[in-house]
């Protein structure tokens, strides 16, 4: 996912009703007054957000007929995403990305595919009640997994934020402040290409390139 869609996500999640109602279309499609009832909000509120929403791409909507009344729209959630953010004094690491963007060489685990497997063989299961299940058991030990990646993810954040700690005390030391911007990019982007040190932080080629031949003679070499 790209800054500027990140953005986009983020500038409509930030408000907590446009995350309840988020929630809500998660589960199912619901129109805009449906939403309104269950969230007890204004139907003016919920029409208002849900346009935000659907001119971000977060949201996408349908003309319907109602069996009593004027036609109506009934709204869905139109993409699949995953967004992470992590801040600390010495961290700061913001990621999106979007499901139906996931390369196809990339390959999930043993145990991600006998998860995806037990879901397609309940699929095939003609018993309703065998077949809801075997999909809240397999609900339940995915979230399970889930729950342990995240406690492993945070406790490498903290020897990350660690690391980083002692680093930034080493940039310290360093005279000028170009130079300590140079040597985060480095260690946070895992990258010396001048070109790209350049554009991301505003300065000429000339000075990066200068820069990172101190760097890497004092400490890189």
């Amino acid at each position: 996912m790209n800054p500027d869609e990140l953005d986009s996500i983020l500038e409509v999640m930030e408000n907590p009703v446009r995350r309840k109602i988020i929630k809500r279309l998660s589960q199912e499609p619901c129109y805009a007054l449906q939403l309104s009832k269950e969230l007890g909000l204004g139907q003016p509120l919920v029409a208002k957000h849900l346009g935000v929403m659907e001119g971000a791409g977060l949201v996408t909507s349908s003309k319907e007929t109602s069996p009593s009344g004027p036609n109506r729209r009934r709204y869905s959630l139109a993409r699949s995403v995953s967004i992470t953010m992590d801040v600390a004094p010495n961290l700061f690491i913001e990621r999106g990305v979007s499901f139906e963007a996931m390369p196809a060489r990339a390959r999930a685990s043993k145990e991600a595919e006998a998860f995806g497997r037990r879901v397609r063989e309940a699929v095939e299961t003609t018993d309703e009640r065998e077949r809801l299940s075997e999909l809240s058991d397999v609900l339940d030990g995915v979230d399970q997994r889930i729950g342990e990646i995240e406690e492993e993810r945070v406790r490498l954040l903290e020897v990350r934020d660690q690391a980083m700690r002692e680093a930034a005390k080493m940039a310290e030391r360093l005279d000028e402040l170009d130079k300590r911007r140079v040597l985060f990019h480095i260690l946070d982007e895992h990258d010396m290409e001048v070109e790209r040190i350049s554009e991301s932080l505003n300065l000429r080629e000339l000075t990066v390139k200068a820069i990172l031949e101190e760097l890497t003679r004092n400490y890189f070499g």
